[in-house]
């Protein structure tokens, strides 16, 4: 039977292993704060006398991730971002720098999609790169569905870098939110900034490799 002490122990292994699954950086960071805590509690107590390597370790861990949450406040404050922008700038989280993430969102526009609405049609030219802030999209072709879209991921990446036409449709299949940016006007600010590009390059391989990871575990699940 589990002790109290146990208790504790599996939780804060629980917090670690869930927090890394977290695609919001600040939920990220809550939890490997709050598994970080409890794992204090159980090496206080597991031994009679106080485990300092794993206790000051988790007492660095608070102290980073406390002082990275801050970070996050204080730049979206002086940022003065809109609610829709504060909800893209936290599933981007610190993976760009905080001024070239206003002025990408500066050169976007919203978009509300309705249900079963085209975002991209396959082997059809697409004008604009979208990211998905709100709700998810599915992925077809030929109609048929290969995969599904959550929220945080950029739509049409691939076809922006090679230039080819999209191989795929993706469908709004929920009410959803993206920002929207003409691939013209992208890549003019792209070509004035090369930080800029590194960054929005660093981004969608980011995504890619996400996208890719998710549509192996989705077929192997099947």
């Amino acid at each position: 039977m589990f002790s109290v002490l146990d208790i504790f122990g599996h939780l804060s292994n629980a917090l670690y292993t869930i927090g890394s699954g977290f695609r919001n950086i600040l939920y990220l960071r809550w939890a490997f704060i709050a598994a970080a805590f409890m794992e204090i509690i159980y090496d206080a107590f597991i031994s009679g006398t106080i485990l300092w390597t794993p206790f000051l370790w988790s007492i660095a861990l608070i102290i980073i991730n406390v002082y990275q949450i801050l970070s996050v406040m204080y730049q979206k404050r002086f940022l003065n971002l809109s609610e829709d922008e504060l909800k893209a700038f936290i599933m981007i989280g610190d993976k760009m720098d905080v001024l070239n993430f206003k002025k990408i969102m500066r050169a976007g526009t919203w978009e509300n999609f309705a249900d079963h609405k085209n975002i991209m049609i396959e082997n059809e030219t697409a004008e604009r790169i979208f990211f998905l802030v709100e709700g998810e999209a599915e992925v077809k072709i030929k109609q048929k569905k290969i995969s599904v879209i959550k929220k945080g991921s950029f739509i049409g990446e691939m076809s922006f870098l090679t230039g080819e036409l999209p191989s795929a449709s993706v469908i709004a299949s929920a009410n959803s939110k993206l920002i929207g940016w003409k691939k013209d006007k992208l890549k003019t600010l792209m070509e004035k900034d090369h930080l800029l590009k590194h960054e929005i390059h660093s981004l969608f391989s980011n995504d890619l490799i996400s996208k890719l990871h998710h549509h192996n575990r989705h077929n192997s699940i099947l």
